[in-house]
Parts: C-alpha cells; sequence; structure tokens
C-alpha cells in the first residue's frame, strides 16, 4: 500500500516542540518530497472547561492556543496538492476517566488524536511498579475513551500502549497485556469507529530486523484482526527532514509487516 498521509505532527504550539524547523510550511516542503499528500496537525490539547490541566504544561495548551494555527493552515491548505487538517491530541484525564474535552471544543476539530499512554504525565508514580499495574492504568485508560461518549469525535488512539518516557523499556509492558485483553479493546475501538494509530517516533534508529521483532506487531495484528482500521502518524516534534523521512519509511515496514492494504 502506498502511505499518503500523516496525522501526528506537531508544531511550535506544541510546548514539546522546541524546534523552530516545525512549523506547517517546512512540513509542507518535506511532505512534496516524499510523496505525502494529506498532513494532520495533532498540538497537545487540554479543555479549558476540564479541571486538572498541569499548569506550566496543559493548562496554556487550550483550544484559543491551537487555533492560532488555523490561518497558517488555511493559507497553505492545497499549496502543491497537499490537504491540511485541523487536529489535536487531546489528553486523558484519569481523575475524569475520560480525555479532557468537552462537545463544544471537540466539534471544532476536523479530527482528534487520544492517547492512553502518556504515563510519564497522567500516572501515578507508584504505578510504574509493579509493571503489571503500568500496562492496566494503560488498558484501562484505552477502555475508558473508546467507550466514553466523546468517542463519536475520536479518529484514532494515537501510539496504544506505547507508554511514553517510561523509566525502562516500554517494549516489557506490551507482553503484560493478553491477547484476550487486547481483542475486547480492539473490538470495542472498531465498534466506536475509532482506528488505531502506527505511530513510527517508538521505531526511530531501530534497525529493520528490531522492527520486524518488535512486541507491537503482535498487538497491532490482533487489532487487525478484531476489524480496526489504521492511520498513520509520526508524532514529528521537528520538520528536520531525516527525521520525517525515517519515520515515512518506518510506516511501509509497519504496513507491509502487518500486510495491510488500502481498504
Amino acid at each position: 500500500m502506498r502511505i499518503n498521509h500523516d496525522f501526528h505532527i506537531h508544531t511550535t504550539l506544541s510546548l514539546c516542540a522546541h524546534d523552530a524547523s516545525a512549523t506547517v510550511e517546512s512540513y509542507i516542503r518535506n511532505a512534496k518530497r516524499n510523496g505525502i499528500t494529506k498532513l494532520g496537525f495533532s498540538n497537545h490539547m487540554w479543555d479549558s472547561a476540564i479541571p486538572g490541566a498541569s499548569e506550566h504544561f496543559y493548562k496554556p495548551q487550550n483550544y484559543d492556543h491551537l487555533a492560532l494555527l488555523r490561518p497558517e493552515i488555511e493559507k497553505f491548505d492545497g499549496c502543491d496538492g497537499i490537504q491540511l487538517y485541523f487536529g489535536c491530541e487531546a489528553e486523558y484525564n484519569p481523575a475524569r476517566r475520560d480525555i479532557a474535552l468537552t462537545e463544544e471544543i471537540a466539534r471544532k476539530f476536523d479530527y482528534i488524536l487520544a492517547p492512553n499512554s502518556h504515563t510519564h504525565m497522567m500516572m501515578p508514580r507508584e504505578f510504574y511498579e509493579p509493571r503489571q499495574r503500568h500496562a492496566q492504568f494503560m488498558l484501562d485508560a484505552f477502555l475508558d475513551t473508546v467507550k466514553s461518549p466523546l468517542a463519536k469525535y475520536v479518529t484514532a488512539m494515537a501510539h496504544p500502549f506505547s507508554a511514553v518516557c517510561c523509566p525502562y523499556p516500554r517494549e516489557l509492558l506490551y507482553p503484560l497485556i493478553s491477547d484476550a485483553q487486547y481483542g475486547e479493546a480492539f473490538s470495542l475501538a472498531r465498534e466506536a469507529d475509532i482506528a488505531i494509530e502506527l505511530n513510527t517516533c517508538g521505531y526511530v534508529h531501530s534497525t529493520l530486523q528490531q522492527i520486524l521483532d518488535h512486541p507491537s506487531l503482535r498487538m497491532f495484528a490482533i487489532a487487525k484482526e478484531c476489524g480496526c482500521k489504521f492511520i498513520f502518524g509520526s508524532d514529528a516534534h521537528s520538520a528536520a527532514p531525516g527525521d520525517v523521512q525515517d519515520s515515512w519509511w518506518i510506516a511501509y515496514v509497519l504496513a507491509q509487516a502487518l500486510n495491510l492494504k488500502d481498504e
């Protein structure tokens, strides 16, 4: 299959995207060179109407902040045949057991990504051990999201079960969730029409064999068996050409390994 999109891109509006190259115009230049025709911008988001946002990270990243990107998207949309989409990565709020979003704000986006694995920010630190507790936190966050009344606004689960900034190798967590548990989670995602993101960030700097042996492929294969659709995302925080090119190459490897088709 042909990889023609990247729907997980951060610009400098995300407070963790410090590279000055992380602009719409720079990403478009890279996309043109690599045959990508659809780009989705998914800056981090926490709805101001939902309590619990971290003071120095999520509180400033509300809808008004993200909407600063709209004029730039409108300016460049369609340039060089590349379609642009205004999205967000809406955080999971464990206190609410739902994503930190209201319907009013959700309707303003072209698409929404929902992570279940930002455990470095949203999970109590004592959940790191035993590791089964860490895995269970991600499973609960996934189930809460796909069962939520807001699920109808969620396009895809971002980097599912890939524990971001984990203090030990995140690969150790995948086997702690059973095939049956994955099956339940992905069946509910399919029923909610929520896609599963193939996030290439976790494979950067891996060899081809390391990607093919990665424990996440078992998880994705179960999602495929459950009838889930997939979406690709680089999770780019920089538009440095080498970074995004590596990510799009990895997307092809994952698609081939899982024998994914356009449909």
